[in-house]
């Protein structure tokens, strides 16, 4: 039987690991496989059609394939997160639809070759779901049970030197196992078989100990992701930062900052002028990644949800001026003085501020985007950019216009 495979995300540079596993699954069987990003084979060409769903924004693209795969082939069916979490939606097209993970596709490990390129680096898990239930987080459905997955190593493909670790949440593992697993990273690193690893999902900064952070010395970790979601964070992320930077090399930190669910423009603010603070103090990189919270579950495909405490002009004009001052989403301001001078001198300021109808005139003015582009470009490596540059702070809060007037 001819299997086809395809995968519905956009690219995103992240190799379909779901995919990847029922091809290898599928292949012990006997059956043949191929592998199609955002596209369809002709009619006929195949006996089945396999379909994988991510991002349920993407849905309408997603039923769009599944309408037209059901005239191209007898069988079609589909699974991964939007087909788990609307089923119903997928269902009524007359696709047989899987929720969850595949448990025999979960024994097998990753088939590389259907990329049809040499994959630049590895994904595994060492463990499946998480023990946490956050509220935006939608682990606690797709994955209800914390597992450990043994002999995860043997995902790693063997020309690739960088493994992508997709965990949600390692650190909950027993500390036993979880020594194991550095143990085994540490192994790998010295028999030359990884020389780069990276926790993606991120590390959860609450269950940072100052044993752990001893142990991953020696990690040949690219950076370290935390996360900074909200403020019941607040003193656990610092901590962590702080047990890293003592006790290993690292100096890269990319941490995931949610906004627009329950939090407040102001938490926004002081979450992410801690980053500012945390890289002055101990000079290095503390980059920021903000992401903006969407309801999972449902059709929002204007993306337009506004969080109970934001409004959609302070959404927006985020938005703004994370586009205005930074590359790629990320926000790296290494003193506090770099950040007053982009979101201004209190969270009250920088609320109104995202508000104010002159913002992207605001974003331009004092040369702030041209001084920060030659910052960059020059690669500035004294800490005192304030000095370097000369930055004058904004004008004082009664020049803005409230966005009603």
């Amino acid at each position: 039987m001819r299997i086809a495979l395809i995968n519905t995300t956009k690219e995103n540079g992240i190799y379909p690991l779901g995919l990847l596993k029922i091809g290898a699954w599928q292949k012990s069987i006997g059956n043949e496989c191929e592998l199609f990003n955002r596209k369809l084979p002709d009619a006929g060409e195949f006996d089945e059609i396999w379909i994988s769903t991510l991002f349920t924004f993407d849905i309408d693209f997603q039923l769009s394939i599944i309408r037209e795969a059901i005239n191209r082939a007898k069988i079609v069916r589909c699974g991964g997160i939007s087909a788990s979490l609307m089923p119903n939606e997928f269902k009524r097209l007359g696709a047989d639809v899987h929720i969850g993970l595949l448990p025999d596709a979960e024994k097998f490990s990753p088939d590389y070759s259907l990329l049809k390129i040499n994959p630049e680096y590895s994904i595994t898990h060492t463990s499946r779901g998480c023990t946490r239930k956050c509220g935006f987080c939608m682990v606690k459905i797709l994955e209800p049970k914390y597992k450990i997955r043994k002999n995860w190593e043997n995902d790693i493909h063997l020309e690739t030197k960088k493994v992508l670790f997709f965990d949600n949440n390692w650190l909950a593992k027993d500390k036993k196992e979880l020594f194991k697993d550095i143990e085994k990273i540490k192994k790998l690193h010295c028999e030359g078989k990884i020389n780069k690893i990276d926790f993606n999902q991120g590390l959860d900064c609450r269950l940072m100990t100052k044993e752990i952070a001893k142990e991953l010395n020696g990690v040949p970790f690219e950076l370290i992701r935390f996360a900074f979601d909200g403020m019941h964070e607040d003193g656990h992320f610092q901590k962590a930062i702080d047990l890293i930077v003592k006790h290993t090399k690292i100096k890269d930190f990319t941490n995931y900052v949610l906004y627009n669910f329950k939090d407040t423009p102001e938490d926004l603010y002081y979450r992410l002028k801690e980053h500012a603070r945390l890289a002055e103090l101990y000079g290095i990189d503390v980059k920021a990644f903000p992401m903006r919270y969407q309801p999972i579950i449902g059709f929002d495909r204007k993306r337009s949800y506004v969080g109970e405490h934001w409004t959609e002009k302070q959404k927006k004009g985020f938005m703004i001026m994370v586009g205005a001052f930074f590359t790629s989403g990320l926000i790296n301001t290494r003193t506090i003085k770099e950040f007053e001078y982009i979101f201004t001198d209190s969270p009250e300021n920088f609320s109104k501020l995202l508000n104010w109808n002159k913002l992207s005139e605001y974003c331009e003015k004092k040369s702030g985007k041209k001084k920060l582009d030659i910052y960059y470009k020059k690669k500035v490596n004294n800490r005192n950019t304030a000095e370097k540059l000369k930055y004058v702070l904004p004008k004082p809060l009664k020049s803005f216009k409230e966005s009603n007037e």
